[in-house]
Formats: structure tokens, sequence, C-alpha cells
């Protein structure tokens, strides 16, 4: 069988609906290594071979800029769609918050013919046919996660590797096995960009992220009167009574927005494996209850499956957080770089109504006078309008 790596500069590459089509708080310094080859505009590589290295993966030579690719849950995609690019296949769309993309104006995202892969909620078990027929460029997959998702022995994953496109990607949402992430967000987002060669686009995107941080920053109460948050990765269930910590002190992704905004974490001076109960979240009484992954929800629909089951319930309601209204949501599994912001801006609302203003219920419904970072400056980067 052809190796994929060897025809990507093949006409018939060159002539496939690429990239699926177009769009239309911390310190990340740059990292130059690991990355070679000329760039004279976005998406092209001036006609010359170029490497990308990219932990835990390694190194791969493009002979021509990728028009495809294929995702598997995780930041990358919003990654690639912040630079307009979609992909050509991804699993659970539901759970995603391609909500934020909607609010770009001039942006039109269609995933209508995206293939969407994967069994059950978690998309696990896909097999590698599905690979065969997309037959992606890249795959923008940490290749530990892949192999964890699909249940592939190590020999699928040479397989695919060798006869259908590199492993580019790796996981940051938290620590792997043990192992903390390689990369915090925006240094994997330069290695998406060098991977599509839109190293422009993702200088936009620092301009926009450094305004944006400053601004926030400024606006910051004092150290001593920034709140205690409790934050759960796979939501909060309130007749459940066991909740899964994500810990804002750890290096991982998805509390990002809660670092960027100063909050404590509430488990900071605990020693925390496993699900927590309502003794241990009575004992800490945090300022705020909060959740990840939820940012798919409406504002009506985080109310009525999230916060009014607290409220009502006999335990959970005694707790200060929900006795104060304090049960706030961000974004984290999906977190690249227009979720960062969006997710950022709806925490500052929740958290700080007295400086950043008040929070509606759902990022759409903020007043123009009243957004933290200036919408049509996205979209523009999203689309290269540079």
């Amino acid at each position: 069988m052809v190796n994929r790596r060897r025809v990507l500069a093949s006409s018939a590459s060159l002539a496939a609906a690429g990239v699926a089509g177009c769009l239309g708080g911390e310190s990340d310094p740059a990292d130059d290594s690991g990355s070679s080859g000329p760039n004279d505009e976005n998406g092209d590589s001036g006609g010359q071979s170029y490497e990308v290295c990219l932990e835990p993966g390694g190194c791969h030579t493009f002979d021509a800029v990728p028009e495809s690719f294929f995702v598997i849950p995780g930041s990358q995609e919003d990654m690639a769609m912040s630079l307009g690019l979609q992909p050509e296949a991804h699993a659970y769309p539901h759970r995603k918050p391609y909500k934020f993309y909607d609010q770009l104006p001039g942006v039109d995202i269609d995933l209508d013919d995206t293939l969407q892969y994967g069994e059950g909620e978690s998309a696990r078990n896909y097999d590698k046919e599905i690979f065969y027929e997309v037959d992606p460029d890249v795959i923008l997959a940490d290749p530990r996660m892949l192999q964890n998702y699909s249940s592939w022995s190590d020999a699928d994953m040479k397989e695919i590797e060798q006869n259908v496109a590199p492993y580019l990607g790796s996981y940051i949402r938290f620590d792997y096995e043990g192992e903390q992430p390689y990369y915090t967000l925006y240094e994997l987002f330069e290695k998406v960009t060098e991977i599509f060669q839109r190293q422009d686009q993702y200088e936009a995107w620092i301009d926009l992220r450094d305004d944006f941080m400053a601004e926030i920053e400024a606006n910051l109460p004092p150290e001593d009167e920034r709140p205690t948050a409790a934050v759960f990765w796979r939501g909060i269930d309130a007749d459940a009574g066991l909740f899964q910590p994500a810990p804002i002190s750890e290096k991982r992704n998805d509390v990002r927005s809660f670092r960027d905004l100063g909050i404590e974490d509430a488990f900071a001076d605990r020693d925390i494996e496993g699900d927590v109960g309502y003794e241990t979240l009575l004992e800490i009484d945090p300022d705020y209850l909060a959740a990840l992954n939820l940012s798919s929800m409406t504002g009506e629909e985080w109310h009525s499956q999230v916060v009014e089951p607290l409220e009502d319930h006999s335990t959970a309601r005694t707790l200060s957080a929900v006795q104060d209204g304090n049960v706030v949501r961000a974004s984290g599994q999906f977190m690249g770089p227009v979720t960062h912001l969006f997710s950022t801006e709806a925490l500052a609302k929740q958290v700080y109504p007295d400086r950043f203003g008040e929070w509606p219920g759902d990022s759409a419904d903020i007043p123009e006078d009243e957004q933290l970072f200036d919408r049509e400056r996205m979209a523009d980067i999203v689309d290269g309008n540079l």
C-alpha cells in the first residue's frame, strides 16, 4: 500500500477537499525548537519541505502543507478551527462549544458533511477503516490517547501511521497516567500553526490574547480578595453526590480560565484522590462551585439541569456557594484559542460582575459594549484577514 506521507504533494492530494473547508493568563513563550522550513504566507510552504516535531509522537517532514486532518476529542480541533480550518471527522459534536463560532461575524462553519465517529458518550472503539475512508493528510491526535480511545494494538497504530498519516498531537487537558502535559495551550497551538503553515495567524492570535489578558489583569481584585472555587471536570450532579475535582493549581489546560482570573483552588491544601462527596465540600465550603465542559448548554439549560437541582437538594443547598448563587461554569475539555477567550470572559463576568459586567447567562447575550474582546477582530483572525 502506498505510504500516505510520500504522496502529500501529489495532484490528487492537492485537489482533495482540503482541511475540510474554511471558516468564512499564563505566560506562553514562543518555542522555535522542533520546526524548520520557510513560510512565505499563511498556508504556503513556498514549495519546500518543512519539519514539525511534537511530543510524544516525534518529528515529521511535510512535502506540502496538509489539506485535510482527522481529530480526536481534545483542544486541537479548536486550535485548527481558530485558523479557519475544519476537520474531516470528529466525535460527539453535541458536546463541543461550536456556538462560539456562531457569534463571530462573517465566520461560517458547516459541519453537516463532517464524518461523526465513535461509540457512546466517550466516542470509543472505532476501527481503522474510518481513517482509510477519511484519508487525512495529518492526524491531530496524541498517539497515546488515540490508542486509548480506539483500543488498537501497537501494530494497528503503526499501520495507520505508515499507510494513512502521521500522528501530530499532544494531550494537554491534564496529566496522562501521572505524566504532566508537554505543552501549554499556546505552545501546542504554535505547533499546530506550524503544521498548517499559519504562523501569521498565530502571531495575530497572540496579540489578541495579550490585549485581552492585559485588560483582565488590570481589573482583577487584589490577591487577598480573590475567591476560592471547587472545580469539577465531569459536571455537577446534585443527586449523585460524588464529584470529580479539577484542581486549579495543577498543570492542566481545562482550568486555565480560573488561573487567568486568579481564582484560588479550594483543594490546594488537601490531598485529593478520586471523587469527593458532600462531606468534603461542606468542610471546604468554597466560595464557588464550578463545572467544566458544559459550555454547549444554553443559559436556561444550565440553570434547570445544574443550578436548580443543587438548590433543591437537602445537602447541596447548605453550601455557601449554592446559597449565594455562586454556581458557575467554564469551558475546559475542548479549549483552544477561540474557546479560551470566550470561556475566560464568561467566567470573569460570573465571578467578578462588578469589575467585568453582569453575566446574562450566555455569551451570545452579552451587549456589544460589555464584551471583553473584539468579536470582529477575532473573526478576521479566524478568516485569515490580517
